[in-house]
């Protein structure tokens, strides 16, 4: 406590109370880019893979898509946060990610490791900042619920220390740097040139791996409706599947 090295003493410390081989801890200042605290990937070809993770896949991640919607601190399993048809989504096919179907969430990040199952854990800092602790294991093995269990008891302890770290360190790990919004901007605003309002809420359910029942369960419209809304989408977007919705949507988030 009261060192900057707190975070990777915390990993460490966590490995006594469970095993997992690589972990990172991000931190989520509203609508913005994660903010990386720490990190154990090896070798450098995997550090890519948290750069390009901060720089555009985060806002395809289902947990920035859960804190965003007011995730509570507790531990989940990835596969848990993600919606009902994530696992079949076309997200692997685009830019700075690459198929991999045997992975919990159907694509893995360009240069983050492969087969692995996450945990994550979520601790509110201050306001709505929320920290990211991710651990991982090959999915050979997985996470058991005595594992969840264990990690449970000791939330209080963990949201304590880096709620310390937080006010003592955290302005200075951000090096100064304001929050950029330009990236969940983008997710906002898709097709909001083109398309009506409901168009929109429809792609944009899309691009985040939901079914055509589960948008219209959250929209409250029938599965016919959805059809043709997305119809309708596709055609003004001049595109003909989901694939194509999703290398549109990179393409506008490529930032200079």
């Amino acid at each position: 406590m009261g060192s900057g090295r707190l975070p990777e003493q915390l990993i460490l410390g966590l490995r006594r109370l469970v095993p997992f081989e690589l972990a990172a801890i991000f931190v989520y200042r509203g609508r913005s880019r994660p903010l990386p605290l720490y990190d154990n990937f090896e070798p450098a070809e995997s550090k890519k893979g948290i750069a390009a993770y901060v720089q555009n896949t985060y806002v395809l991640n289902p947990f920035y898509q859960a804190y965003l919607k007011g995730l509570q601190g507790g531990v989940y399993r990835m596969r848990d946060l993600a919606p009902d048809a994530f696992f079949e989504s076309e997200y692997y096919r685009a830019y700075k990610v690459s198929p991999n179907p045997s992975e919990e969430i159907g694509y893995v990040t360009e240069n983050w490791p492969a087969g692995m199952e996450e945990l994550e854990i979520a601790v509110t800092l201050e306001g709505n900042i929320l920290a990211e602790i991710t651990l991982s294991r090959s999915r050979r093995h997985g996470f058991s619920d005595d594992d969840l269990r264990r990690l449970s008891a000791v939330l209080p302890v963990i949201g304590a220390l880096l709620r310390k770290y937080w006010a003592e360190f955290g302005a200075a790990g951000s090096g100064g740097s304001p929050p950029d919004s330009r990236i969940d901007d983008a997710f906002a605003n898709f097709g909001k040139a083109v398309l009506t309002e409901r168009e929109c809420d429809v792609t944009q359910l899309i691009l985040r791996g939901h079914s055509s029942e589960s948008i219209g369960y959250n929209l409250g419209i029938s599965v016919g409706t959805v059809k043709t809304h997305r119809k309708n989408a596709y055609a003004k977007l001049n595109i003909s599947s989901q694939s194509e919705l999703l290398s549109l949507f990179l393409k506008s988030l490529q930032m200079p």
